[in-house]
């Protein structure tokens, strides 16, 4: 007899605006990626109830193992309700289609800037639900993710040993500049 998995997957409630142009970023984006990392995915519109949609909503938040949060269009009641599971220290991973609608006080956090392209959010939703999935002790917002730094076109990284040789970058002969410029050789 083949095994069976019965272990309860991580569920993810999904904050973001309910409107037309965010229906394929839901559907295709967020939800698709979700469900294929193995795990369980809903937004409150999805959902039958009683009581009133915040009451729903904070409920669903305090039960989801996992909050994705649509930023996009600095919508009031996706801050308030982000805020809500910060304060109830949740896992979240914060996303936009540009990054003019990461407040001042967010931007300490990690967010995936998808420029409103489904194949850019699907592939880093994915690394991080991976992430989330096989860390669940660990938090997102306190780990490095996957930084990549380049001097020019090389990317410097523990892979990429190579050594760089570094002078003073002028832009033209006569120009001084009034902060260390550095550029590879």
């Amino acid at each position: 007899m083949a095994d069976i998995e019965t272990a309860p997957k991580p569920f993810v409630f999904v904050l973001m605006p309910f409107a037309k142009e965010f229906e394929d970023i839901y559907g295709l984006g967020i939800k698709a990626t979700v469900t294929d990392s193995g795990a369980f995915c809903e937004r409150v519109d999805e959902q039958i109830f009683d009581g009133t949609i915040l009451q729903r909503i904070y409920n669903q938040i305090s039960k989801a193992d996992i909050i994705v949060a649509d930023m996009t269009g600095k919508k009031p009641n996706v801050f308030y309700e982000t805020g809500n599971a910060h304060a109830l220290d949740k896992q979240v991973i914060l996303l936009t289609q540009d990054v003019e609608d990461i407040p001042f006080d967010l931007e300490i956090f990690p967010h995936i800037i998808y420029g409103g392209t489904i194949f850019k959010l699907k592939q880093e939703l994915s690394r991080r639900m991976k992430w989330i999935i096989e860390n669940p002790s660990e938090k997102l917002a306190r780990v490095e993710l996957n930084l990549r730094f380049h001097i020019d076109v090389t990317e410097i990284s523990k892979e990429n040993n190579q050594k760089v040789k570094l002078k003073k970058y002028r832009k033209e002969p006569n120009w001084e500049p009034t902060s260390t410029y550095i550029r590879a050789l």
